[in-house]
């Protein structure tokens, strides 16, 4: 008894486990987003910013120089100077300017991070629905194999001719090649997954059976806004306005300050005729100006981060249109797959099942010949299939507005 009790115990951990490894779409985004290349390598180009941000106070090596000899006298002298440049972009600009990149990095890292929710789910409900097309295959396997048997038993009783049997195994063995296109596509796809999931192993998902996506409101043409891609646009417009006056800043004169200690051997002190020796020391500071003699070098650098910045404008307002545009196609093409999918429900699914169930049950009265039967039967599997590929036409459809929404 304790055997048996130890065996169940083990069977269910196992089913447990088995249950527990399949992934929802929330889970399958959750690993990819901490586990895909991509974001990793976003994430490395905003810790570098981050550390080009602590650059920007960056001054020009010190000046240190001695100078020793008879530069004053017959006697040898020393004069010791240390002198620091402070250029004038120094004082705020580039500082301006690396805050500007370092966001804008954090905006690139949010757009490969949208990009990498809406590839997950993409994947994840195509998934969903080649494996509902692989059970309405095994559906069909199994409705054509019965027809196979019953018309292989008719053939043999003289009851029908060669075509019917013929017709039977040339359904049946088309099915099974389905089944096995299906089966390849369906682990295609797993391996998509895998590699955007950075797994070792092809995922299993929890979604058993396709179904229709949770719609929000996806009609508000201003949730473009929310998009990152868009976000990073207006961003790099900011950058080149930041870049624009760090170019301006280099026209200003940089700032130059020392100190300089020396002797002066032999000279008198006019107060009381004492002359200095070696061990009087003179001292004093340095200021002074750096200014710019040959400004064309400065003018073409400052019209050129104009254009750039003229471009980053023309990039984002391009980008803003065609943002615009893409979110009311695929809002129409929403609707289409919405209206689709209500005839479905309403209409179709419901006589193809009326459609099967009468074919079925006539076939094996004698009430309709083979002909019949397997007209009913694509009929009502056609049927099904269209309900499967808008369905997952009306999800995808969900999943690119989502996408175009930045994924809120």
């Amino acid at each position: 008894m304790r055997i048996v009790i130890i065996i169940l115990f083990v069977l269910l951990s196992v089913a447990g486990f088995a249950q527990s490894s399949k992934l929802s779409v929330q889970q399958a985004i959750d690993i990819a987003l901490k586990n895909n290349g991509s974001i990793k390598a976003a994430t490395s180009e905003v810790e570098q910013q981050k550390q080009l941000k602590k650059t920007s106070f960056d001054l020009p090596k010190t000046d240190v120089s001695l100078q020793y000899g008879q530069y004053n006298s017959y006697r040898k002298d020393n004069n010791f100077t240390v002198s620091q440049t402070i250029p004038f972009t120094a004082l705020g600009s580039q500082a301006s300017y690396s805050r500007s990149l370092v966001a804008s990095s954090e905006m690139k890292k949010a757009i490969t991070e949208n990009e990498l929710v809406y590839q997950v789910k993409q994947v994840y409900y195509q998934l969903a629905f080649m494996q509902a097309r692989y059970s309405l295959l095994l559906e069909q396997d199994s409705i054509y194999a019965g027809f196979l048997k019953s018309a292989s038993l008719r053939y043999k009783t003289g009851e029908t001719n060669l075509l019917e049997k013929a017709t039977a195994e040339t359904q049946r063995n088309e099915v099974m090649n389905q089944l096995q296109k299906s089966k390849s596509d369906v682990v295609i796809l797993q391996t998509q997954l895998k590699t955007l999931l950075n797994s070792e192993t092809l995922p299993e998902i929890s979604e058993t059976t396709l179904v229709e996506i949770e719609s929000k409101q996806l009609h508000d043409t201003s949730s473009v806004s929310s998009n990152p891609s868009l976000a990073y646009m207006r961003q790099q417009v900011e950058v080149a306005q930041r870049f624009k006056k760090v170019e301006a800043a280099k026209f200003a004169p940089d700032f130059k300050v020392g100190f300089f200690t020396q002797t002066l051997i032999d000279v008198p002190n006019l107060e009381n005729g004492r002359l200095a020796t070696i061990g009087d020391r003179f001292t004093g500071i340095q200021v002074g100006l750096s200014l710019p003699l040959w400004f064309v070098p400065h003018q073409a650098r400052l019209k050129a981060a104009e254009f750039g910045k003229q471009t980053a404008q023309s990039n984002y307002q391009y980008h803003n249109l065609t943002m615009q545009g893409q979110f009311q196609q695929a809002a129409q093409q929403y609707e289409k797959n919405k209206n689709s999918l209500s005839y479905y429900h309403t209409s179709a699914l419901p006589n193809a099942e009326l459609i099967l169930k009468q074919s079925q049950t006539s076939f094996k009265a004698g009430e309709i010949g083979y002909a019949e039967y397997l007209l009913g039967l694509r009929s009502a599997i056609g049927i099904k299939e269209g309900y499967l590929q808008t369905l997952n036409d009306y999800n995808q459809s969900i999943i690119y507005i989502e996408f175009l929404s930045g994924n809120k």
